[in-house]
């Protein structure tokens, strides 16, 4: 009964967040206008099936800290394959001339950061990506997807494979994961060799996008990243 109501109400978040990227589809100015000196710049990477704007509290948080935030347009609702997903980020980062990123990424978003840092970050423009929720093992839950999409988030999918040999990047990576997740059926979980991982006391999936508590260990995060 209480996963039920766990379900419930991290849908709840997912309607709320889906509210906000549907009524607020642009970034604020301040996004790139708000920078304060030596600050990283920033770019979202939203999971499958939602925008940038799902992740717009984040971002206003990173921002009026005075962080550069860049959204990915392209991407859309992040359902293209993760190579293809990773070359449009990669994009932003040379068309900007980027150094230092973090990249702040959700869910399958993850898994595309964790890409650029292997195939694309020859010169080191990538300082770090901070996952949240993402499920570097894959979940059983998307092979009751009939969806193309979902096929790279099989857990002996190809990507998950590929992404799985390459360990030498994970000390680059903070996997915070959810106590209790409903999208990623895996023993794993968020778990990641190598990587900073945390584990925080919030059930839901979407709902750890909007803890403020998270928010916070957010930004000691990246004030930890920033310091070394």
């Amino acid at each position: 009964m209480s996963r039920m109501f766990d379900w419930m109400i991290d849908y709840v978040y997912l309607l709320r967040g889906s509210t906000v990227m549907y009524i607020k589809r642009k970034p604020p100015k301040h996004y790139l206008e708000h920078i304060v000196e030596g600050k990283y710049p920033i770019i979202l990477l939203p999971g499958m099936t939602i925008k940038w704007g799902f992740m717009r509290g984040i971002g206003n948080m990173l921002s009026l800290l005075g962080h550069p935030v860049y959204i990915v347009p392209k991407i859309g609702y992040n359902m293209a394959e993760v190579p293809k997903a990773a070359l449009i980020v990669e994009e932003i980062i040379k068309e900007n001339k980027l150094k230092n990123v973090i990249i702040v990424a959700h869910s399958k978003g993850g898994l595309v950061g964790k890409y650029l840092l292997i195939h694309a970050n020859t010169e080191k423009e990538i300082k770090a990506v901070i996952a949240l929720a993402t499920p570097f093992s894959g979940t059983k839950l998307a092979k009751l997807v009939p969806y193309k999409a979902f096929r790279e988030l099989y857990p002996d999918s190809a990507i998950i494979k590929d992404l799985a040999t390459h360990t030498e990047v994970n000390k680059d990576i903070i996997s915070i994961a959810p106590i209790f997740d409903n999208h990623i059926w895996s023993k794993a979980k968020c778990y990641l060799e190598g990587a900073d991982n945390i584990e925080v006391p919030i059930r839901g999936h979407h709902k750890i996008l909007f803890d403020r508590s998270i928010q916070e260990k957010i930004i000691k995060c990246i004030d930890k990243i920033c310091s070394n």
